[in-house]
Protein backbone atom coordinates (compact mmCIF):
# COMPACT_ATOMS: atom_id res chain seq x y z
CA UNK A 1 0.00 0.00 0.00
CA UNK A 2 1.19 3.51 -0.64
CA UNK A 3 1.43 5.85 2.26
CA UNK A 4 0.64 9.33 0.73
CA UNK A 5 2.09 12.53 2.74
CA UNK A 6 -1.15 13.81 4.88
CA UNK A 7 -2.87 10.22 5.15
CA UNK A 8 -4.20 8.69 7.92
CA UNK A 9 -1.57 5.63 7.56
CA UNK A 10 1.17 7.88 6.72
CA UNK A 11 1.17 9.98 9.78
CA UNK A 12 0.60 6.93 12.30
CA UNK A 13 3.34 5.12 10.57
CA UNK A 14 6.00 8.52 10.77
CA UNK A 15 4.80 8.71 14.45
CA UNK A 16 5.96 5.51 15.41
CA UNK A 17 9.19 5.55 12.99
CA UNK A 18 10.17 8.36 14.95
CA UNK A 19 8.95 7.35 18.15
CA UNK A 20 10.13 3.61 18.55
CA UNK A 21 13.69 4.62 18.15
CA UNK A 22 13.43 7.32 20.79
CA UNK A 23 11.79 4.91 23.38
CA UNK A 24 14.25 2.53 22.57
CA UNK A 25 16.86 5.12 22.83
CA UNK A 26 15.49 5.81 26.54
CA UNK A 27 15.73 2.60 27.18
CA UNK A 28 19.42 2.08 26.34
CA UNK A 29 19.98 5.44 28.25
CA UNK A 30 18.27 3.75 31.47
CA UNK A 31 20.42 0.82 31.07
CA UNK A 32 23.84 2.65 30.30
CA UNK A 33 22.99 4.37 33.58
CA UNK A 34 22.10 1.52 35.46
CA UNK A 35 25.56 -0.06 34.32
CA UNK A 36 27.23 2.61 34.64
CA UNK A 37 26.30 2.45 38.48
CA UNK A 38 27.76 -1.07 38.65
CA UNK A 39 31.12 0.49 37.33
CA UNK A 40 31.14 3.42 39.53
CA UNK A 41 30.78 0.79 42.96
CA UNK A 42 33.34 -1.48 41.43
CA UNK A 43 36.07 1.29 40.59
CA UNK A 44 34.95 2.78 44.06
CA UNK A 45 35.87 -0.24 46.11
CA UNK A 46 39.54 -0.69 44.04
CA UNK A 47 40.10 3.01 44.50
CA UNK A 48 39.61 2.30 48.33
CA UNK A 49 41.48 -0.92 48.47
CA UNK A 50 44.67 0.40 46.95
CA UNK A 51 44.31 3.71 49.33
CA UNK A 52 43.99 1.12 52.61
CA UNK A 53 47.32 -0.80 51.06
CA UNK A 54 49.31 2.59 50.44
CA UNK A 55 48.18 3.71 54.22
CA UNK A 56 48.74 0.39 56.17
CA UNK A 57 52.65 -1.21 56.54
CA UNK A 58 53.37 -3.70 54.27
CA UNK A 59 53.70 -5.99 57.11
CA UNK A 60 49.72 -5.33 57.69
CA UNK A 61 48.37 -5.68 53.89
CA UNK A 62 47.63 -9.45 54.30
CA UNK A 63 45.30 -8.29 56.45
CA UNK A 64 43.64 -6.08 54.66
CA UNK A 65 43.49 -7.68 51.22
CA UNK A 66 41.96 -10.62 53.68
CA UNK A 67 39.19 -7.60 54.93
CA UNK A 68 38.38 -6.90 51.17
CA UNK A 69 36.89 -9.91 50.49
CA UNK A 70 33.58 -9.27 52.52
CA UNK A 71 33.12 -6.08 49.15
CA UNK A 72 33.19 -8.85 46.98
CA UNK A 73 36.87 -8.34 46.12
CA UNK A 74 40.00 -10.92 46.02
CA UNK A 75 43.23 -9.70 46.51
CA UNK A 76 46.46 -11.01 46.44
CA UNK A 77 50.66 -9.62 46.62
CA UNK A 78 52.58 -10.24 43.36
CA UNK A 79 55.74 -8.56 44.39
CA UNK A 80 58.44 -8.55 41.88
CA UNK A 81 56.45 -10.35 39.12
CA UNK A 82 56.41 -9.46 35.62
CA UNK A 83 54.55 -11.80 34.18
CA UNK A 84 51.16 -10.16 32.83
CA UNK A 85 47.84 -12.73 32.94
CA UNK A 86 45.85 -12.80 29.70
CA UNK A 87 42.58 -11.06 29.90
CA UNK A 88 39.86 -9.97 27.35
CA UNK A 89 38.83 -6.49 27.39
CA UNK A 90 35.69 -5.22 26.54
CA UNK A 91 33.33 -2.59 26.81
CA UNK A 92 32.86 -2.39 31.02
CA UNK A 93 36.23 -3.15 31.62
CA UNK A 94 37.37 -0.72 29.09
CA UNK A 95 34.99 1.92 30.78
CA UNK A 96 36.30 0.73 34.23
CA UNK A 97 40.28 1.59 33.30
CA UNK A 98 39.50 4.81 32.14
CA UNK A 99 37.89 5.75 35.37
CA UNK A 100 40.78 4.22 37.29
CA UNK A 101 43.54 5.90 35.93
CA UNK A 102 41.95 8.51 36.73
CA UNK A 103 41.43 8.30 40.15
CA UNK A 104 45.12 5.90 40.93
CA UNK A 105 47.88 8.29 39.85
CA UNK A 106 46.62 10.42 42.54
CA UNK A 107 47.43 7.10 45.58
CA UNK A 108 51.15 7.30 43.96
CA UNK A 109 49.06 3.93 41.88
CA UNK A 110 48.53 2.80 38.37
CA UNK A 111 46.55 0.26 36.32
CA UNK A 112 49.03 -2.08 34.85
CA UNK A 113 46.67 -4.66 33.05
CA UNK A 114 42.61 -4.94 33.38
CA UNK A 115 40.03 -7.44 31.61
CA UNK A 116 38.05 -10.54 31.77
CA UNK A 117 39.91 -13.66 32.51
CA UNK A 118 39.33 -16.75 30.88
CA UNK A 119 38.67 -18.72 33.70
CA UNK A 120 39.19 -18.43 37.05
CA UNK A 121 43.03 -19.22 37.78
CA UNK A 122 43.97 -21.43 40.51
CA UNK A 123 44.38 -20.06 44.28
CA UNK A 124 41.79 -17.67 44.69
CA UNK A 125 38.96 -17.87 46.92
CA UNK A 126 36.22 -20.85 45.52
CA UNK A 127 33.49 -18.38 45.76
CA UNK A 128 35.00 -16.91 42.58
CA UNK A 129 35.21 -20.52 41.15
CA UNK A 130 31.91 -20.22 39.33
CA UNK A 131 31.02 -20.03 35.57
CA UNK A 132 31.54 -16.39 35.69
CA UNK A 133 34.50 -14.55 33.77
CA UNK A 134 36.17 -12.28 36.53
CA UNK A 135 37.41 -9.02 35.67
CA UNK A 136 41.46 -8.70 36.97
CA UNK A 137 42.96 -5.49 37.91
CA UNK A 138 46.88 -5.73 37.86
CA UNK A 139 47.82 -2.54 40.10
CA UNK A 140 51.40 -1.39 40.60
CA UNK A 141 51.62 0.04 44.00
CA UNK A 142 53.93 3.61 44.62
CA UNK A 143 56.64 1.03 46.23
CA UNK A 144 56.52 -1.21 42.78
CA UNK A 145 54.34 -3.79 45.18
CA UNK A 146 52.35 -5.37 41.97
CA UNK A 147 48.98 -5.96 43.19
CA UNK A 148 46.09 -8.27 41.74
CA UNK A 149 42.57 -7.38 42.27
CA UNK A 150 39.82 -10.01 41.43
CA UNK A 151 36.00 -9.15 41.19
CA UNK A 152 33.06 -10.73 39.75
CA UNK A 153 32.78 -9.70 35.95
CA UNK A 154 29.25 -11.11 35.41
CA UNK A 155 25.93 -10.16 37.42
CA UNK A 156 23.92 -13.38 39.18
CA UNK A 157 20.63 -14.15 37.39
CA UNK A 158 19.27 -11.87 40.27
CA UNK A 159 21.35 -8.98 40.30
CA UNK A 160 20.81 -9.27 36.22
CA UNK A 161 17.12 -8.88 36.36
CA UNK A 162 17.31 -5.99 38.38
CA UNK A 163 19.40 -4.19 35.96
CA UNK A 164 17.23 -5.14 32.90
CA UNK A 165 14.38 -4.42 34.99
CA UNK A 166 14.54 -0.35 34.86
CA UNK A 167 15.41 -0.28 30.73
CA UNK A 168 12.48 -3.04 29.81
CA UNK A 169 10.13 -1.19 32.05
CA UNK A 170 11.03 2.10 30.25
CA UNK A 171 10.86 0.78 26.60
CA UNK A 172 7.60 -1.51 27.72
CA UNK A 173 6.18 1.84 29.07
CA UNK A 174 7.05 4.28 26.29
CA UNK A 175 5.68 1.88 23.52
CA UNK A 176 2.44 1.44 25.44
CA UNK A 177 1.76 5.03 25.52
CA UNK A 178 3.11 5.62 22.33
CA UNK A 179 0.60 2.88 21.24
CA UNK A 180 -2.23 4.44 23.10
CA UNK A 181 -1.72 7.87 21.55
CA UNK A 182 -1.77 6.27 17.86
CA UNK A 183 -5.30 4.29 18.52
CA UNK A 184 -6.36 7.48 20.25
CA UNK A 185 -5.74 9.16 16.86
CA UNK A 186 -6.97 7.01 14.70
CA UNK A 187 -10.31 6.53 16.92
CA UNK A 188 -11.51 10.06 18.22
CA UNK A 189 -12.52 10.90 14.27
CA UNK A 190 -14.20 7.51 13.86
CA UNK A 191 -15.75 8.12 16.94
CA UNK A 192 -16.84 11.18 16.17
CA UNK A 193 -18.41 10.32 12.61
CA UNK A 194 -20.15 7.56 14.14
CA UNK A 195 -22.04 9.48 16.66
CA UNK A 196 -22.60 11.39 13.59
CA UNK A 197 -24.27 8.94 11.58
CA UNK A 198 -26.42 7.96 14.60
CA UNK A 199 -27.63 11.65 15.17
CA UNK A 200 -28.15 11.81 11.17
CA UNK A 201 -30.52 8.03 11.94
CA UNK A 202 -32.37 9.66 14.10
CA UNK A 203 -33.23 13.19 12.99
CA UNK A 204 -31.76 14.88 9.57
CA UNK A 205 -31.88 18.18 10.85
CA UNK A 206 -30.30 17.46 14.54
CA UNK A 207 -26.71 15.89 13.19
CA UNK A 208 -24.85 18.87 12.36
CA UNK A 209 -21.65 19.13 9.88
CA UNK A 210 -18.65 17.10 10.66
CA UNK A 211 -15.48 19.73 10.81
CA UNK A 212 -13.35 18.68 8.34
CA UNK A 213 -9.52 18.41 9.83
CA UNK A 214 -7.52 15.69 10.47
CA UNK A 215 -5.47 13.33 7.94
CA UNK A 216 -6.27 13.54 4.43
CA UNK A 217 -8.87 10.33 4.58
CA UNK A 218 -10.75 11.63 7.70
CA UNK A 219 -11.08 14.75 5.54
CA UNK A 220 -12.30 12.70 2.76
CA UNK A 221 -14.85 10.87 5.06
CA UNK A 222 -16.20 13.93 6.59
CA UNK A 223 -16.71 16.24 3.39
CA UNK A 224 -18.21 13.02 2.01
CA UNK A 225 -20.68 12.52 5.48
CA UNK A 226 -21.79 16.44 5.14
CA UNK A 227 -22.59 15.93 1.18
CA UNK A 228 -24.77 12.99 1.89
CA UNK A 229 -26.43 14.56 4.92
CA UNK A 230 -27.03 17.82 3.11
CA UNK A 231 -28.49 16.09 -0.01
CA UNK A 232 -30.63 13.55 1.88
CA UNK A 233 -31.84 17.02 3.65
CA UNK A 234 -32.79 18.75 0.46
CA UNK A 235 -34.47 15.10 -0.61
CA UNK A 236 -36.94 15.13 2.46
CA UNK A 237 -37.63 18.94 2.31
CA UNK A 238 -38.13 18.74 -1.24
CA UNK A 239 -40.76 15.86 -1.08
CA UNK A 240 -42.39 17.86 2.25
CA UNK A 241 -42.54 20.98 -0.26
CA UNK A 242 -44.23 19.11 -3.09
CA UNK A 243 -46.67 17.23 -0.98
CA UNK A 244 -47.59 20.62 0.58
CA UNK A 245 -47.75 22.45 -2.83
CA UNK A 246 -49.99 19.51 -4.03
CA UNK A 247 -52.08 19.59 -1.25
CA UNK A 248 -52.42 23.67 -1.31
CA UNK A 249 -53.15 22.90 -5.33
CA UNK A 250 -55.94 20.74 -4.58
CA UNK A 251 -57.56 22.64 -1.70
CA UNK A 252 -59.61 24.91 -4.30
CA UNK A 253 -60.76 21.74 -6.73
CA UNK A 254 -62.00 20.42 -3.55
CA UNK A 255 -63.65 23.12 -2.47
CA UNK A 256 -65.19 23.53 -5.64
CA UNK A 257 -66.60 20.00 -5.35
CA UNK A 258 -68.08 20.39 -1.87
CA UNK A 259 -70.30 23.30 -2.84
CA UNK A 260 -71.32 21.58 -5.63
CA UNK A 261 -72.03 18.53 -3.69
CA UNK A 262 -74.08 20.52 -1.67
CA UNK A 263 -76.52 20.68 -4.33
CA UNK A 264 -77.01 17.68 -5.30
CA UNK A 265 -80.40 17.02 -4.64
CA UNK A 266 -80.50 13.26 -3.57
CA UNK A 267 -79.20 12.90 0.04
CA UNK A 268 -77.92 9.50 -0.18
CA UNK A 269 -75.40 10.74 -3.15
CA UNK A 270 -74.41 14.07 -1.18
CA UNK A 271 -73.38 12.03 1.67
CA UNK A 272 -71.61 9.75 -0.38
CA UNK A 273 -70.00 12.71 -1.94
CA UNK A 274 -68.79 14.46 1.17
CA UNK A 275 -67.59 11.31 2.80
CA UNK A 276 -65.53 11.04 0.28
CA UNK A 277 -64.14 14.62 -0.08
CA UNK A 278 -63.30 14.09 3.48
CA UNK A 279 -61.68 10.46 3.02
CA UNK A 280 -59.14 12.35 0.17
CA UNK A 281 -58.76 15.48 2.41
CA UNK A 282 -57.96 13.28 5.57
CA UNK A 283 -55.45 11.18 3.20
CA UNK A 284 -53.62 14.54 1.95
CA UNK A 285 -52.95 15.65 5.50
CA UNK A 286 -51.33 12.31 6.25
CA UNK A 287 -49.23 12.22 3.43
CA UNK A 288 -48.12 15.37 4.13
CA UNK A 289 -47.41 14.64 8.16
CA UNK A 290 -45.71 11.66 7.35
CA UNK A 291 -43.46 13.04 4.93
CA UNK A 292 -42.61 15.66 7.25
CA UNK A 293 -42.05 13.56 9.96
CA UNK A 294 -44.77 15.38 12.59
CA UNK A 295 -42.65 17.37 13.80
CA UNK A 296 -44.09 21.06 13.45
CA UNK A 297 -40.33 22.62 15.29
CA UNK A 298 -40.99 20.20 18.12
CA UNK A 299 -38.29 20.00 20.37
CA UNK A 300 -37.17 17.13 22.60
CA UNK A 301 -38.17 17.59 26.43
CA UNK A 302 -38.61 15.59 29.58
CA UNK A 303 -41.66 13.49 29.01
CA UNK A 304 -43.28 11.40 31.60
CA UNK A 305 -44.66 8.38 29.56
CA UNK A 306 -47.16 6.49 31.79
CA UNK A 307 -48.59 10.19 31.93
CA UNK A 308 -48.74 10.24 28.09
CA UNK A 309 -50.43 6.73 28.18
CA UNK A 310 -52.91 7.80 30.95
CA UNK A 311 -53.83 10.87 28.71
CA UNK A 312 -54.78 8.35 25.53
CA UNK A 313 -56.37 6.17 27.38
CA UNK A 314 -58.89 8.86 29.49
CA UNK A 315 -59.19 10.33 25.40
CA UNK A 316 -59.91 6.73 24.39
CA UNK A 317 -62.08 5.84 27.41
CA UNK A 318 -64.28 9.18 26.81
CA UNK A 319 -65.32 7.85 23.47
CA UNK A 320 -66.52 4.70 25.11
CA UNK A 321 -63.52 2.68 24.37
CA UNK A 322 -62.21 -0.19 26.99
CA UNK A 323 -58.64 0.69 27.41
CA UNK A 324 -56.41 -0.73 31.08
CA UNK A 325 -52.79 0.78 31.95
CA UNK A 326 -50.60 -1.53 34.05
CA UNK A 327 -46.93 0.18 34.99
CA UNK A 328 -45.04 2.42 37.25
CA UNK A 329 -46.30 5.37 37.98
CA UNK A 330 -43.41 7.64 36.73
CA UNK A 331 -41.25 6.83 34.00
CA UNK A 332 -39.22 10.18 32.54
CA UNK A 333 -37.81 10.00 28.95
CA UNK A 334 -36.37 12.54 26.81
CA UNK A 335 -38.48 12.89 23.73
CA UNK A 336 -41.07 15.27 21.79
CA UNK A 337 -44.38 14.94 23.56
CA UNK A 338 -46.76 15.34 20.60
CA UNK A 339 -45.33 12.99 18.49
CA UNK A 340 -45.00 10.37 20.73
CA UNK A 341 -48.67 10.60 21.48
CA UNK A 342 -49.44 10.62 18.18
CA UNK A 343 -47.39 7.42 17.33
CA UNK A 344 -48.95 5.59 20.97
CA UNK A 345 -52.54 6.39 20.03
CA UNK A 346 -52.04 5.35 16.53
CA UNK A 347 -50.94 1.88 18.10
CA UNK A 348 -54.23 2.06 21.05
CA UNK A 349 -56.88 2.86 18.27
CA UNK A 350 -55.86 -0.40 16.20
CA UNK A 351 -55.97 -2.12 19.11
CA UNK A 352 -59.47 -1.34 20.00
CA UNK A 353 -60.76 -0.63 16.40
CA UNK A 354 -59.97 -4.38 15.75
CA UNK A 355 -59.28 -6.24 19.24
CA UNK A 356 -62.34 -4.08 20.82
CA UNK A 357 -60.00 -3.24 23.84
CA UNK A 358 -56.12 -2.39 24.26
CA UNK A 359 -54.30 -3.77 27.50
CA UNK A 360 -51.25 -1.28 27.82
CA UNK A 361 -48.04 -2.29 29.58
CA UNK A 362 -44.75 -0.48 30.77
CA UNK A 363 -41.78 -1.93 32.43
CA UNK A 364 -37.93 -0.86 32.33
CA UNK A 365 -34.47 -2.09 32.34
CA UNK A 366 -31.50 -0.69 32.90
CA UNK A 367 -31.27 -0.15 28.95
CA UNK A 368 -34.77 0.11 27.63
CA UNK A 369 -37.97 1.32 27.88
CA UNK A 370 -40.44 -1.03 26.85
CA UNK A 371 -44.69 -0.35 25.80
CA UNK A 372 -46.95 -3.56 24.73
CA UNK A 373 -50.37 -2.53 23.63
CA UNK A 374 -52.26 -6.09 23.05
CA UNK A 375 -55.92 -7.12 21.99
CA UNK A 376 -57.93 -9.76 21.46
CA UNK A 377 -58.47 -9.08 17.97
CA UNK A 378 -58.06 -11.59 14.61
CA UNK A 379 -53.89 -10.10 14.37
CA UNK A 380 -52.04 -10.38 11.54
CA UNK A 381 -50.72 -12.76 8.81
CA UNK A 382 -47.22 -13.47 9.38
CA UNK A 383 -46.70 -12.60 5.45
CA UNK A 384 -47.84 -9.60 6.44
CA UNK A 385 -46.67 -8.22 9.47
CA UNK A 386 -44.14 -6.15 7.97
CA UNK A 387 -46.08 -4.92 5.11
CA UNK A 388 -48.27 -3.01 7.20
CA UNK A 389 -45.83 -1.11 7.81
CA UNK A 390 -45.50 0.23 4.38
CA UNK A 391 -47.49 3.87 3.63
CA UNK A 392 -50.56 3.62 2.79
CA UNK A 393 -50.69 -0.25 2.57
CA UNK A 394 -53.85 -1.70 4.12
CA UNK A 395 -54.99 -5.22 5.33
CA UNK A 396 -58.83 -4.13 5.57
CA UNK A 397 -59.65 -3.51 1.52
CA UNK A 398 -62.42 -1.69 1.57
CA UNK A 399 -60.63 2.12 1.72
CA UNK A 400 -63.43 3.29 4.48
CA UNK A 401 -62.13 5.38 7.48
CA UNK A 402 -64.42 3.77 9.26
CA UNK A 403 -62.49 0.15 8.54
CA UNK A 404 -59.09 1.39 9.04
CA UNK A 405 -58.15 5.16 8.04
CA UNK A 406 -55.92 5.39 4.98
CA UNK A 407 -52.98 3.05 6.24
CA UNK A 408 -50.70 5.27 7.38
CA UNK A 409 -50.96 5.18 11.70
CA UNK A 410 -48.38 2.20 11.84
CA UNK A 411 -45.87 3.98 9.03
CA UNK A 412 -45.95 7.33 11.06
CA UNK A 413 -45.69 5.31 14.44
CA UNK A 414 -42.79 4.12 13.71
CA UNK A 415 -41.30 6.40 11.66
CA UNK A 416 -41.60 8.21 15.25
CA UNK A 417 -40.31 5.81 17.52
CA UNK A 418 -37.34 5.39 15.19
CA UNK A 419 -36.92 8.86 14.83
CA UNK A 420 -36.23 8.58 18.87
CA UNK A 421 -33.89 5.87 19.04
CA UNK A 422 -36.06 3.05 18.87
CA UNK A 423 -38.41 0.67 17.15
CA UNK A 424 -41.70 -1.20 16.81
CA UNK A 425 -42.62 -4.73 16.17
CA UNK A 426 -45.84 -7.13 15.87
CA UNK A 427 -46.26 -10.44 16.91
CA UNK A 428 -49.53 -12.53 17.22
CA UNK A 429 -50.68 -13.26 20.86
CA UNK A 430 -50.22 -17.22 21.06
CA UNK A 431 -53.99 -17.70 21.94
CA UNK A 432 -55.97 -14.65 19.88
CA UNK A 433 -55.14 -11.10 19.14
CA UNK A 434 -51.94 -9.01 18.48
CA UNK A 435 -48.99 -7.99 20.23
CA UNK A 436 -47.55 -4.30 19.45
CA UNK A 437 -44.22 -3.52 21.31
CA UNK A 438 -42.31 -0.30 21.28
CA UNK A 439 -38.90 -0.21 22.81
CA UNK A 440 -37.56 3.04 23.80
CA UNK A 441 -33.65 3.17 24.47
CA UNK A 442 -32.93 4.52 28.06
CA UNK A 443 -30.77 7.67 28.40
Amino acid sequence: MKLLPGSLAGRMTLVLAAGMPLVIAAGIAVGAISMGGGQASLADRVVTLVAVAEAAPVAARPAVYAGVERAGLSARNLAGTDTRPAVSPDWFTDRLGERLARELPPLGARVLAIGHMGGTGAGWPRHFSLSWEPILVWIELSDGTRLQVLARGRWSALELVGRLTPILLVIGIGLTGLAVWVARRVTRPLGRFAEATVRLGSDVAAAGPLDQKGPREVREVARAFNTMQEQIRRLLDGRTHILAAVSHDLRTPLTRLRLRAEFVQDDQERTKMLKDLDEMEAMIHAAIAYARGDRDGESAVAVDIVDLLEEVRMELADAGHRVRLEGPDRVLWEGRPLALKRALRNLIENAVNYGGHADLRVTMTSLHITITVEDDGPGIPAAEIEKVFTPFYRLERSRSRDTGGVGLGLAVARAVIREHGGDITLSNRPKNGLRQTVVLPRR
